[in-house]
């Protein structure tokens, strides 16, 4: 069950970077330059991207609230389009 669980998680994170890498795409006007969306950051870089403090980022990788990506045995980083589907998917809709 645990096997089914990480594939549904890791399709639907693909899904959610094909539509965040969508709406980047039209927001820019099809300018977006695809390898800098791809970029990956260190925990430091992420935290400021997102505006957060670098162990807020640190805890939430940590309870893999965070999309990263694992640089061997213990490095992690990040990739832009992932965070910008990350804040997508956390938009909140005013009433």
């Amino acid at each position: 069950m645990a096997a089914t669980l990480k594939y549904d998680r890791n399709k639907q994170n693909f899904e959610w970077r094909d539509a965040a890498l969508t709406a980047v795409l039209r927001a820019t006007g099809g300018e977006a330059k695809v390898l800098e969306l791809y970029k990956l950051l260190t925990a430091e870089q992420a935290a400021e991207f997102l505006g957060l403090a670098e162990p807020t980022v640190r805890d939430m990788t940590y309870r893999h609230e965070l999309p990263c990506v694992k640089i061997g045995k213990r490095g992690v980083r990040y990739r832009v389009i992932d965070l910008i589907g990350w804040t997508d998917r956390r938009m909140v809709n005013e009433l």
